[in-house]
């Protein structure tokens, strides 16, 4: 069974991503995390920004529930299917932790 949106939280394995895409909730660092970049470049950019927005909005509120962004993570999901070509690492990796 193929994953929907609202079931898997969109998260990178290898990275942390803090407030405003950056690796370190830091505000002298501006640099956007690799991941987030590969995510704004693949068709689904102002979908991936409201999922990471509403992300962002959490952890500066000190909370790492980041489930309660499920609502805006359909969206995205969808996107991402309709640009397959782009995010299928994300997506296999996304159906492979919803298999464990």
């Amino acid at each position: 069974m193929e994953p929907s949106g609202e079931d898997v939280p969109l998260t990178h394995p290898a990275e942390d991503v803090g407030t405003n895409g950056d690796m370190e909730d830091d505000e002298e660092n501006e640099e956007e995390c690799g991941w987030c970049k590969w995510m704004k470049a693949g068709g689904c950019k102002d979908e991936f920004q409201v999922w990471l927005d509403c992300v962002d909005g959490l952890r500066a509120a000190g909370r790492d529930d980041v489930e309660s962004c499920a609502e805006v993570m359909g969206p995205l999901w969808a996107c991402m299917e309709r640009h397959k070509d782009y995010y299928a690492p994300q997506l296999s990796s996304l159906a492979d932790k919803k298999r464990e």
